[in-house]
């Protein structure tokens, strides 16, 4: 695989682990408890979710920064390199 491969994949991997976390802040600064028989709370704390989703939210920054990173790369970097244009020498 190259280079430029790995970093989309790594890159959209990333994002979307950042985006499945900021959506599911909520839920995961959620402590459940039992309140009888077939019942249940929740508290959230909000520290905790603005934690996840600020989290959420760096990752997904970071994996679209990759993304786009590999996205130039694929588009003008793989034309301009070295060896890669045919010399003809003349007789």
């Amino acid at each position: 695989m190259r280079r430029t491969s790995i970093a989309f994949i790594v890159g959209s991997v990333i994002a979307l682990g950042g985006l499945a976390l900021r959506f599911g802040a909520h839920a995961l600064a959620t402590t459940w408890e039992s309140l009888g028989p077939n019942a249940w709370g929740g508290t959230t704390d909000p520290a905790t979710e603005r934690l996840y989703q600020t989290t959420g939210l760096t990752l997904l920054c970071f994996g679209l920064v990759l993304l786009a990173l590999a996205f130039g790369r694929w588009l003008f970097a793989e034309h301009a390199r070295p060896g890669s244009e045919v010399r003809h020498e003349a007789p």
